[in-house]
């Protein structure tokens, strides 16, 4: 059997999980136990790939800050932040549609796994509870959340690439900030349009901006504390945390029943299921036989380039994986041994829409089970804009961009 057919078998076993609502977390630990075994991992290592993942550093920290996000969000809402949100948001010009998009995308500005879950509460206090559907608002918060992942320059994928390509993070981030140009009405047309809310006040801006600013001060400082003093996130986050819960003073009653969501069981599951189809995905090598087989069919540039990178950003749900898995096997293409811009700019393209529809990407999941939202109807909503999207930034790059720009 072929390592294609195997990666075929996987994707069909998650596909037919998601549609029958298998929670995701058993899904892709499932999924993983099935990899292993169909790239030949020795049943008897299991044991110690899953006692090794739980110890290891990256486990421990990103479990780590998705309960102090998901703390910080629950406890957000019982001391009443977030209906102060509502307040605030009634009154700034274009109403709840103006702070159910940018909210999102003010988060994104901090680049943390699962970030989308500390913007989620704030989209569903915004919206009116029952009008829209649980899809729609993963969809709005998810995409929302992505806009600014191309050129935001603190996020580990533009300075992976300005590394791999000796370029600047500069030159990297004016290179693909057209595709957050593209995204933004993408989004707006296919999504935010669909919000429709009554707007109060129609023209004042200060005021309620100031309001949002108090309503939702700790995650502005955490994005804060985490930009200016280079701290990791989850210290920056459990700083903010810290000072709510000193200036607030919450009853002790609110803390137990915000800690008791926080370590649910199932959410430990999703990361663990997650993070454990990643592991098994590297211990197997059966990414890397993604490159072997793209490459060896002699196709054109760009479509080796889009194979090859939408390939791992759809297996692996990481846009560090796909860049470091993929663009030094495509540095003929990209930068070596003259630099080609366009190549590379596609090369993220092709990738980011891989990682935007994975099933591993956690963005994706924890805003799905934040909402309690049907998986499969959620990738129906989702297709349209990101294909939009993908079609557009191909049709630039088909036309020559970025046109000499950086020659």
């Amino acid at each position: 059997m072929t390592d294609l057919i195997k990666l075929g078998i996987i994707f069909i076993v998650i596909i037919l999980a998601i549609r029958k609502k298998l929670f995701v977390g058993y899904t892709l630990f499932l999924a993983g136990i099935l990899l292993g075994l169909l790239f030949q991992v020795p049943v008897s290592r299991f044991p110690t790939i899953y006692k090794d993942l739980l110890l290891s550093e990256r486990f421990l920290t990103l479990y780590g800050i998705i309960i102090l996000i998901t703390f910080l969000g629950r406890l957000l809402k019982e001391i009443g932040y977030f209906n102060r949100l509502v307040d605030a948001t009634r009154s700034l010009k274009g109403g709840a549609r103006t702070a159910a998009a940018v909210m999102p995308a003010m988060v994104g500005l901090m680049p943390m796994p699962g970030g989308a879950l500390l913007s989620a509460p704030l989209v569903a206090e915004v919206l009116p509870k029952g009008k829209y559907s649980p899809e729609f608002l993963t969809v709005l918060n998810y995409w929302s959340r992505h806009v600014i992942e191309f050129c935001w320059p603190v996020y580990p994928g533009l300075i992976l690439t300005a590394a791999l390509t000796s370029q600047t993070v500069g030159t990297i981030t004016l290179l693909q900030l057209v595709l957050s140009l593209i995204m933004i009405p993408v989004g707006i047309i296919f999504i935010v349009s669909k919000v429709k809310e009554p707007v109060q006040n129609e023209g004042h801006i200060l005021l309620p901006l100031s309001k949002i600013f108090f309503a939702v001060w700790p995650i502005i400082l955490a994005i804060s504390i985490s930009a200016i003093f280079s701290l990791r996130l989850i210290i920056a986050v459990a700083i903010a945390l810290l000072l709510l819960l000193i200036w607030e003073r919450p009853e002790r009653s609110k803390i137990r029943e915000v800690l008791k969501e926080a370590l649910a069981p199932s959410l430990f599951m999703l990361v663990f299921g997650i993070l454990s189809f990643q592991e098994l995905l590297e211990i197997s090598n059966a990414v890397s036989s993604i490159p072997k087989l793209t490459l060896q069919y002699g196709l054109p540039p760009g479509v080796i380039i889009f194979a090859l990178t939408f390939s791992v950003g759809l297996l692996t749900g990481m846009v560090t994986a796909f860049i470091g898995l993929s663009y030094p096997l495509l540095s003929g293409y990209l930068y070596q041994p003259d630099i080609n811009y366009g190549n590379i700019y596609f090369a993220f393209l092709s990738g980011y829409l891989g990682m935007m529809l994975s099933p591993t990407h956690f963005c994706l999941i924890l805003t799905n089970e934040y909402f309690k939202a049907n998986l499969a109807r959620v990738y129906r909503l989702l297709a349209p804009p990101l294909l939009t999207l993908f079609l557009l930034g191909t049709l630039l790059y088909l036309a020559g961009y970025p046109w000499r720009i950086f020659g």
